[in-house]
């Protein structure tokens, strides 16, 4: 069992070091664009999709699937990285991102096989992901719902109404994940709206909560096979992260929230990720 579960930790390390090399090949192509907070989703994302999610690529609208909303919808890079991984899109449409005609842009767009949510507007995306938990129980069905949130995201207000109704609902169908990566657009979270205590917090709107180190694998499947953490509670993940996680020069700054991906840089990049294989 160890030996066989080494080997899954293996391979999902593997291909989050293939989603950051596809949000570069992404990113690349277009020219620009937010870097940072794609980065630092890559071992979540490639946890859930090659590891956890109910899921059928071939056949997106399976009725039963669970649901993974990207709230911080500024990260539809690492989104359409993984989704090409695991083969709901053409990983050649990488290539034609923020293009003018092609599907996927700045923010996730529903029309692409594999988003469950047209996000872009922060703060959104835990009420509808709480509307599908819901629907999935009036429905008697029994589907997950995932929703990834950033910690700068939660300055927005929407997040801890649509907590508080979570809890009330008992929604245990539901989780939420925090890529607390501490960084913002501007600058670091704490200083410009500090959040205080995650995990407190959450836990006084009734969530059942567990924080990890988010680049740790065997910690995520760990933390994902717990799920859900309380039996009448919805489950808060908080993931300790790094912006631009995987490429030394965008690492822990807000310079490459978003920024200019030239040739040069764009090498760099993918020199430095075939290092740390």
């Amino acid at each position: 069992m160890t030996n066989n579960r080494t080997a899954i930790v293996n391979k999902l390390e593997h291909e989050a070091t293939n989603i950051r090399r596809n949000v570069w090949r992404a990113l690349h192509a277009a020219g620009s664009g937010h870097i940072g907070g794609s980065l630092s989703t890559a071992d979540l994302l490639s946890a859930l999709y090659f590891y956890h999610l109910r899921i059928r690529p071939k056949e997106p609208n399976w009725p039963d699937r669970d649901r993974f909303v990207l709230s911080k919808g500024h990260a539809n890079a690492a989104l359409a990285a993984v989704l090409a991984r695991v083969g709901f899109i053409d990983e050649n449409l990488l290539d034609t991102f923020y293009g003018y005609e092609s599907p996927l842009g700045m923010h996730p767009d529903i029309t692409v096989p594999g988003v469950e949510m047209s996000t872009g507007g922060l703060g959104h995306g835990l009420a509808v992901g709480l509307g599908m938990a819901c629907g999935a129980e009036l429905k008697g069905q029994n589907f997950h719902t995932f929703v990834m949130l950033g910690d700068g995201e939660l300055q927005e207000g929407s997040n801890w109404e649509a907590a508080m109704a979570a809890a009330h609902r008992e929604c245990n169908n539901l989780t939420a994940i925090v890529d607390c990566n501490k960084i913002q657009q501007s600058g670091r979270v704490s200083e410009i709206l500090d959040l205080g205590t995650l995990a407190s917090k959450w836990e006084a709107f009734g969530w059942a909560v567990r924080e990890i180190e988010g680049h740790d694998m065997w910690a995520i499947i760990d933390a994902l096979d717990d799920l859900p953490y309380a039996e009448n509670k919805p489950s808060l993940l908080i993931a300790h992260t790094i912006k631009g996680k995987g490429t030394s020069f965008a690492e822990d700054t807000h310079v490459w929230h978003n920024n200019t991906v030239t040739d040069a840089i764009y090498q760099q990049a993918l020199d430095e990720l075939k290092e740390s294989e």
